[in-house]
């Protein structure tokens, strides 16, 4: 019965993106309203993770401001999400610039697999489901399951919609294992709160003691995989949501030392928060497992 109201209302939802796109804004400003000023949803984290990252650097007034455009910048993923669900692989394509495709080609062509590095900087949920539409290597992503719930099983139909393969993360070796001699994009956030607090990387991250998952880092050196980190830049005023650039961050991952990989995209993560720090997810509560209580005032950027 659950499934079948959820399913009904994501159709309800569809319905209003593709025939009363007026009313859809209108309903999603109101409800903007009631979780920004009347429910405040997690304010009290996303205030605390930026004070916490930039009590140095920002005034509490623009720390205050910075907390209302990440309000609008969440709105504006959870509206790109759900209109999503109505567009065919041509509408999806036409909302990226994709850059540097004649990288995956190379790849494609040498019959090799690569790691791409991502972050909840920019809306991941549009791009990585975007990805099987812009390559023609098979994409891998690794997600946490949520219990059997009917969400999960829809989101899971919703990710998967144009080629996305979606695997539980306790698999990944496994998989990895399966399909080492095929081409495969594997896709790994890497900025989350580890689950697993054994063998994590640690550094000071964005003025905090920060623990990194290393699973992405030991996969890559294992199999020799080269890493990339996935730029999501979003644009403003424009038809297109998204330009995807990538970085480099090793060729040969057998070559670097331990933690290196983990260190250089926790670098490049940074640099992109703090140049629009209200693209990132604040409300997540990225710090749970670090004791950050005696670093809250660390001058230091690492």
């Amino acid at each position: 019965m659950k499934r079948q109201v959820i399913k009904g209302s994501m159709l309800i939802l569809k319905g209003l993106v593709k025939y009363f796109p007026v009313l859809f804004e209108f309903l999603l400003t109101v409800f903007k309203f009631i979780v920004k000023n009347l429910v405040s949803y997690r304010k009290c984290v996303i205030k605390d993770n930026l004070n916490n990252s930039f009590c140095d650097v920002y005034a509490e007034d623009d720390r205050n401001q910075i907390v209302d455009k990440y309000y609008s910048v969440m709105f504006r993923y959870i509206k790109e999400t759900i209109m999503m669900l109505s567009f065919d692989q041509k509408v999806l394509k036409s909302k990226i610039n994709y850059h540097e495709q004649d990288r995956w080609e190379g790849y494609f062509n040498n019959q090799m697999s690569v790691i791409v590095t991502a972050s909840h900087f920019g809306n991941w949920e549009v791009n990585m489901v975007a990805f099987p539409a812009l390559t023609r290597m098979k994409v891998v992503a690794f997600y946490k399951p949520m219990s059997g719930s009917d969400v999960e099983k829809i989101m899971f139909e919703a990710r998967s919609k144009f080629g996305l393969h979606l695997y539980p993360i306790h698999l990944t070796a496994r998989v990895m294992q399966e399909l080492k001699m095929e081409r495969v994009l594997y896709v790994f956030l890497g900025d989350q709160s580890p689950l697993n607090m054994n063998g994590v990387y640690w550094n000071t991250f964005l003025n905090q003691h920060t623990p990194w998952m290393t699973g992405a880092e030991k996969l890559a050196k294992k199999y020799h995989y080269p890493v990339v980190y996935l730029s999501q830049k979003p644009i403003i005023a424009s038809d297109v949501w998204y330009e995807l650039n990538f970085y480099l961050i090793s060729d040969d991952s057998a070559d670097t030392i331990e933690g290196e990989i983990t260190e250089k995209y926790s670098r490049i993560l940074e640099a992109e928060i703090k140049q629009n720090p209200e693209y990132w997810l604040w409300s997540h509560n990225r710090w749970k497992r670090a004791n950050i209580k005696n670093l809250a005032h660390n001058k230091s950027f690492g």
